[in-house]
Order: structure tokens, then sequence, then C-alpha cells
């Protein structure tokens, strides 16, 4: 069935064997063929000689096929005995020989259980992946388990891939893509037909989640083995080859805009490192139940960061918390908590209510109490850079040094205090210098640092946390509205004050959702509804889609009626959708107009609504 993955594994050899296997491999003995008693039941009779045939199909023995077809007594078994013996064949569907045996021997099994059970097999049949290479950029979006590939170009020209998953099932699926196509050419993979998973049979035992991510897997390795091509193509200064990262889809692909908060334009997104788009969110301030704007942060960058793995890009999303802040040990005071224990469970609070709303957990989610190190890193460097000074235990930013100071928010230093969201001490030069670093005081958490017992400022923590997990510069860094100034301003300030590069190249702001009397939903102002409140009534798919239907940067109206409507428009789609052709497949045609459409919006800034719902118009000129 052809060459193996070290030339001594045929396909057939990854089927765990049964004794069904074993009695049809016996060809010179047809009387060992499974016997029935008159009191077993017909379909008992079909489904061991089905698996017979199944069995000996697997093994590749033909004999078996003879001695099982003369025992058959129904026309439906001869027929599956027919396709089992004209199994897919090395060209159908581009599949390599080995690829092909092994589909080939899938289809053949007589039922999905069975398929589902050799899938499992399978799983122990990969080698272990190693711990160095489940980065990131290896990882499979869209699975429901972890999945993990990895792909390298060896001397002769083939490739060699390496996988691993935390589930069972998952794991089977990576050994049948990584044995079969590990050893065979660039040129023979692109060639591979994804339609056979599903003519294999293989989509027919899997839950849709799960074919989402056999496809996803398929797509990723196939782009990693284009940028392999590529790298060795521009290596040997072949002409017209493919630049490393570029999907071969791209010319089908509308340019990707994206709204700059900093020009104030849609811009056209270039990435730093060709295919790889480096994120950083800001996150919550953990010390109590998180509200509807947070939500609707939450949603909209998992929105961005699960298209952009679509388009092809290898996404490394960073989403801090905040668990030491001037609230949170209020908070703990009040309940009695010490202030790690109040971070620490409003923290798991947030995490449930982010996975009630559909979000996947970004890949790194970095606490400030973790990472003292860095930040008394960045301050000493911008103390001596002369960027900064300390004065009483307490470390101030000089922010009349910084020249190009106010460029993200165009707010003048007059009138303006960059530092004022937290009471600092007399000792500042100018009133709009921030605190990068406070003196301790009795009974709060505090750490070490060359300035005595103290802990983080508000904004250092942002810069020194997105320069351990993304290096001085940024893809894209994104947030609320509110943090636009002071917060991202400062950020800007401290980052390229220390690191003299650019801080980052594209911000993202989602607005927010506005409460009644179209004020800003806020802790701080006590009008907030919470995520755990709302979902006592609704659906998280249901406020996911509410907190998706107006454009993200447009500010959201909070209402009853909304969410009501939001319920109404999902059950329509739904319903919409119920037996409509096509409705369940693994993947979209790519040749379907509604897809073109579809990605050519997103491509437009993430424009998920094209116009406002009615009942939006009316809140928003009731509003105004």
């Amino acid at each position: 069935m052809g060459s193996s993955l070290a030339g001594e594994m045929p396909p057939e050899a990854f089927l765990r064997p049964s004794p069904v296997h074993r009695i049809a491999s016996h060809s010179a003995a047809p009387s060992r063929m499974p016997r029935f008693s008159a009191r077993q039941s017909a379909s008992s009779k079909f489904s061991a000689d089905a698996m017979a045939v199944a069995g000996a199909m697997a093994l590749g023995v033909t004999g078996g096929f003879q001695a099982s077809r003369r025992s058959c007594r129904t026309r439906e078994l001869r027929a599956r005995i027919a396709r089992a013996m004209s199994p897919m064949s090395p060209g159908d569907y581009g599949l390599p020989p080995k690829l092909a045996g092994m589909a080939g021997a899938l289809s053949a099994l007589p039922n999905d259980r069975m398929r589902y059970q050799q899938l499992m097999a399978l799983a122990g049949k990969l080698k272990p992946m190693a711990d160095d290479l489940k980065v990131p950029e290896n990882k499979v979006p869209g699975c429901l388990s972890v999945v993990h590939v990895h792909a390298s170009l060896e001397e002769d020209g083939t490739v060699t891939f390496q996988g691993d998953s935390d589930a069972l099932i998952s794991k089977g699926l990576v050994a049948l893509l990584v044995l079969c196509l590990s050893g065979c050419t660039p040129e023979e993979i692109a060639g591979v037909q994804p339609e056979f998973i599903k003519a294999s049979g293989i989509s027919a035992s899997l839950t849709p989640g799960r074919n989402n991510g056999f496809f996803n897997m398929f797509k990723l390795m196939n782009k990693k083995v284009a940028r392999l091509k590529a790298a060795k193509a521009a290596e040997s200064g072949e002409s017209g080859a493919m630049k490393a990262g570029e999907d071969t889809e791209t010319e089908e692909t509308p340019e990707l805009q994206i709204y700059n908060t900093l020009s104030r334009s849609k811009e056209a997104f270039k990435t730093l490192e060709p295919g790889k788009v480096k994120m950083y969110v800001c996150g919550v301030t953990v010390y109590d139940l998180c509200h509807l704007g947070h939500a609707r942060v939450m949603v909209f960058f998992d929105i961005v960061a699960r298209f952009l793995r679509h388009l092809g890009y290898d996404v490394t999303f960073v989403r801090n918390v905040t668990d030491i802040d001037d609230k949170i040990i209020k908070r703990s005071q009040e309940t009695g908590e010490t202030a790690e224990e109040l971070a620490r469970r409003m923290e798991e609070e947030m995490a449930r209510d982010a996975k009630s709303l559909g979000c996947t957990s970004p890949d790194f989610e970095p606490r400030v109490s973790e990472s003292i190190e860095e930040i008394t890193s960045m301050v000493e460097t911008l103390v001596k850079k002369d960027f900064a000074y300390a004065g009483k235990g307490d470390v101030y930013f000089r922010v009349r040094r910084f020249e190009t100071y106010g460029r993200l928010s165009r707010c003048s230093l007059d009138g303006n205090e960059a530092g004022a969201r937290v009471e600092v001490a007399d000792v500042k030069e100018a009133p709009e210098d921030f605190v990068l670093w406070k003196s301790a005081k009795p009974s709060e958490p505090s750490w070490e640092s060359p300035w005595g017992p103290g802990r983080p400022g508000w904004h250092i923590e942002c810069s020194a946390m997105a320069k351990r997990y993304l290096g001085d510069t940024l893809d894209i860094h994104g947030g609320g509205p509110d943090l636009v100034f002071p917060h991202h301003e400062n950020e800007i300030a401290q980052s390229e004050a220390a690191n003299d590069q650019p801080y980052v190249k594209t911000w993202m702001h989602c607005a927010a959702v506005r409460s009644t009397g179209n004020e800003k939903m806020s802790k701080s102002l006590g009008n907030f509804v919470t995520i755990r409140d709302v979902l006592k009534q609704y659906d998280g798919e249901v406020v996911r889609f509410y907190l998706l239907s107006s454009q993200y940067r447009r500010p959201m109206m909070y209402s009853e009626e909304a969410l009501e409507e939001a319920q109404e428009r999902l059950l329509k789609l739904y319903s919409s959708l119920r037996g409509a052709a096509g409705a369940q497949t693994e993947s979209p045609d790519p040749e379907c107009e509604q897809q073109h459409r579809f990605l050519a919006a997103m491509a437009n800034d993430t424009n998920l609504l094209n116009r406002p719902t009615d009942h939006m118009r009316k809140r928003i000129a009731k509003a105004a």
C-alpha cells in the first residue's frame, strides 16, 4: 500500500488488530470464518461478516475477502464488500500512497464506531512531541482540544511532521495526518484535496467541532509546508518563489484593513514578521465580577484573534490580569480576604464568564504579581536614562521629557494630568508626571525593589508584560475606549523611552457599553450590569450575539429590549439554517458567494454589521 514513514510500517499496521481481523486473515481456510447459530440475529451475522471483510481489507488479504464474500447472505453486505475491494487509490483526491491506503482502510470499515475506535488506536502509534515545539505558532486554531503540529524539511526534500494533542481522539486525527504525510514532498502534500476526509468516512464519526479542528489542522500543515518550501526557494535564489508567511490563497482574500486609533484612519494591516501577529489586550482589574463593558472587549478581541488565525496568521495573544491595585486592596479589606485571595477568586469568576460567552483563552495571561522582576527592570532602565526619578520610595515618569507625548490621545498636557488615576505624594516634579513604583504602606502587599518595599504603578505593568511575551514592538494593542488616555498614552511613553523602539503598529479600541442615561457602564460609577446577572436570563451565545450586533467602534446602548431582539434574531438564524443544504459541512465552500462577502466584510475593519437595527437606530436617536 505504499512506503511507510520509516520504510517499515505500512498503513494497515496503524490499525488496531482484532480477533475478527485475525480470522479474516486465514484466506486458505474459509471454514474458519465465523459461523452463527439459528438463535443469533441476522444483524449479528451481518455485523460480524462485515467486520471480517473490513479486517481483511485493512490487512490487504484478498483471500479473506473471497471467503467472506461466499458467506454473504445479504445484498447490502455484498455492496459493502464491493466498495471495500475498490478502496481509494493513489491519485484519488491527490492522495499519496500511504494516505490513500489508510483512507481506503478507514472507508472500508462498516460503521462509524469502528472508525472512531481505529482513530483512537492510531493515537498509540504517534511518537511524543518535544515540549519546546508546543508553542503558539504550532497550535491548531479552532480545536475542541489542544493540538500542536510541527513541520520540518529534510535534506532529501521530503517533509517530516510531528504532532500531539491532549485528547485521545484528536491525537488519533493528528496521528493519521502526521504518519501518512511524513515522508512526502511538499508538492505531494499540496496536491491533497481535503474532500478525502469526508470520502473516507472520517468526518461522519466525529462531532462538528472535531471536524473543524481536523480541517484546520490539515490547513495549518499545508501552510507550514508552503512556508518551508518558500524559505528553501529563497535560500536557493529561485525566482518567483512565494515569500515565507504568505498563504497560497492570498490573492483571493481581500486586503485586511484595520482602523488605527493612532492615525484615526483605516490602514492596510502589515505585520512585523510575515505570517505572525503579536497582539496584547489590556485585561481586567479583578476586584469584582465583570460587567457587559468588559464582556464586549473580551468577545471582540476573541473575534479578532479567531479571524486572524482563520486567515492563516500565527497569532500570539496576550491579555494581562491586574491582580494588585488600590481597588483590590480596598475591596479585600471590606471582605476580610487578603488581596491575593480576592484577586484569585475574581480571576476564576472572570474566566468562567469568558467561557460562558464562547471566548477562547489567550495564549498567555500574565499576572502583575508574577511580573515584578520585569517591572522593576524597566523602571530601573527609565531611571538610568533620566526619564524617571525617585522620591520618598516612589518613582515617577518625567512626562515632558518624552517629546511626542500625547500623539495617541491627541491631548495637550495643559489641563491634563497623566497620573491622575492614583493619589501620589507631593514629591512630583510636575503635576502630569505619573507613578511607576509606589512605596509600601502599612498592611498593603509589597515587594522589594531598589527604591525600597513597594508595588507597581498602574501603567508600567502592561509595558513590562508586553515586552516579556511579545518583544519591544507589538503588531496590535487593544482595549476599551477609556484606556486611550492616560493608560495607553503612558504605555507608549515609558515603553519607547525604555526600549528605543516603536511600541505599537496598530491600536484598536472597542467602544463602551452605555447604560441608562447614556453613561459609560463602569464599576466606579456603579451603573453596571454584570455578565453573571445577564447570563441568568439569556444563554451565553445570545449575549455574544448581542455584543456583536453593533460596529465595534460605536458605543452600544444596553437594554432588555436589545437582548430580547438579539435572542429572536439568533433563533431566526438557526431556524433558517435548519435543514439547509451544506449547513452542517465541516468547512465553508471557498467558491460560495456568501463566504466571499463575509471575508470582505471582516477584512473591512471587522465590519460585523453593515447597518444598525431599527431598534438600535431608535436608541441612538433617543440618546442623542
